[in-house]
């Protein structure tokens, strides 16, 4: 919501040096830009403006919503310009502004700006386009953080129902909103029938979409969205696509997380059918594993059992180990790329 599609150099480099654990370097850069921006251009300038959005969404991303807050409110200040370009930075600004109230558990405040960011969309892309259907997805995010689960539905079924009209690629951004929304209010239609008629390329960028923001979700919700997720993905695709394989990982990293309160029963078929589908796939056609038993340790690792048809051969037994390893750190990947 917040992040340019191309992100400046300098908020580049600083983003590198946070994941590298630099989070002073990182602020270093990207306040050493604002004030090559201020030398500059001055005073009010729009590429201050930027400069000061590439600090917010630095504290962003460290979690200082405070600061974010009031860096992103300092560059949406000032008459609005008459430059389109420049007015879709003003609008990411608002955007970026709004993330940061929620992150601040300040839904009003957040829920007010949001729903300015909709009036300037319209306003910017034409109250009928894509682009102002889109707008609405945040808003139905912020609402679902607050509660507001029934008026969340109503935003983001608008949102999903003006994109699919359209026919715009779009729509894979209100698809996790809307899913969610719908099992927040405990609807038990599934939210991912639709995807059938879509492309595999915007079926992949939803599924992405779901699995992301899984860990910020509501858990009881996030785990009846993947469930459903699973489902759609086994009729569309079936057992050993990556659609399904990504769903798998999504469920068990989900009831991983949950630490006390996971479901167990639901993590261990998950894992469970993850590394069986891996590794059967992968052994030839030999008929040598006949059953699979999984277990846990408190700290997340998985324990293998293997039950063989026959005592198998030296290399046999090799290949079944290599597999059965390749196997969880796949599951392992899958989860770690995708939450």
């Amino acid at each position: 919501m917040v992040f340019a599609e191309q992100p400046s150099a300098a908020l580049q480099e600083a983003l590198q040096l946070l994941a590298q654990g630099k989070s002073g370097e990182a602020e270093t850069v990207v306040k050493k830009a604002a004030m090559a921006a201020k030398a500059q251009h001055g005073s009010g300038s729009h590429p201050l403006a930027m400069a000061y959005a590439d600090i917010a969404r630095l504290h962003l991303r460290m979690g200082e919503f405070q600061k974010a807050a009031v860096e992103f409110k300092h560059a949406s200040q000032g008459p609005m310009p008459p430059d389109v370009p420049i007015q879709r930075d003003r609008l990411s600004f608002m955007y970026g502004f709004a993330e940061a109230l929620l992150g601040l558990t300040k839904f009003d405040e957040a829920e007010k700006v949001l729903r300015q960011c909709v009036t300037f969309a319209k306003s910017l892309h034409g109250p009928t386009s894509a682009n102002a259907a889109v707008s609405n997805v945040p808003l139905a995010d912020a609402l679902l953080k607050a509660g507001k689960s029934a008026a969340a539905i109503q935003v983001a079924q608008d949102a999903y129902d003006a994109l699919w009209r359209l026919g715009d690629a779009l729509i894979t951004r209100a698809i996790p909103v809307r899913a969610e929304a719908l099992k927040a209010a405990g609807k038990p239609d599934n939210p991912f029938a639709d995807l059938a008629d879509l492309p595999d390329d915007m079926v992949n960028e939803a599924v992405a979409g779901v699995i992301n923001r899984a860990p910020a979700g509501n858990p009881l919700h996030v785990r009846a969205m993947l469930a459903d997720l699973l489902r759609f993905a086994d009729k569309k695709y079936g057992d050993g696509h990556t659609v399904t394989c990504d769903a798998l990982a999504a469920v068990a990293h989900h009831e991983t997380r949950q630490g006390a309160e996971a479901d167990a029963t639901v993590r261990k078929t998950a894992v469970r059918r993850s590394v069986w589908s891996y590794t059967v796939r992968r052994m030839s056609g030999n008929g040598l594993l006949a059953n699979l038993e999984i277990g846990f340790e408190a700290d997340g690792t998985i324990h293998l059992v293997p039950h063989l048809t026959r005592i198998p051969n030296a290399t046999e037994a090799t290949q079944l180990e290599i597999l059965l390893t390749q196997a969880v750190d796949d599951l392992y990947a899958r989860a770690a790329t995708k939450a």
